[in-house]
């Protein structure tokens, strides 16, 4: 399987409505992605937003990371956040990571 987290940090409240839109336009997306095992989102506070996604494999996020809807919030995410985290991983295993071990992921690559 192939995990996918990232973390997305708005410049502020006014990017709010925005944000949210993109964020339902590439979840529709999403939902009709091939290959899709699992998908979450967390907000860690107003301002701050986590997305998880579990595929079969790297091609499948590909495909979908680089088209339609998510490639649109992909562009416009530059000019609404301020932070843009991510990192990818493979696993051999079937067990969906938690939350808990995603975060600590990122913060690990990020040196945090």
């Amino acid at each position: 399987m192939f995990i996918s987290v990232t973390r997305l940090h708005l410049k502020g409240r006014r990017m709010l409505p925005l944000f949210f839109l993109h964020t339902f336009q590439s979840n529709q997306q999403l939902k009709k992605s091939e290959g899709l095992i699992h998908s979450s989102v967390r907000n860690e506070n107003l301002l701050t937003y986590w997305t998880l996604t579990v595929w079969e494999n790297k091609e499948f996020m590909k495909k979908y990371r680089n088209n339609g809807n998510h490639l649109k919030a992909m562009k416009i995410s530059r000019n609404i956040a301020d932070e843009l985290e991510k990192i990818n991983w493979e696993i051999e295993n079937e067990k969906i990571p938690n939350w808990k071990e995603c975060m600590e992921q990122l913060h690990q690559h990020y040196g945090r």
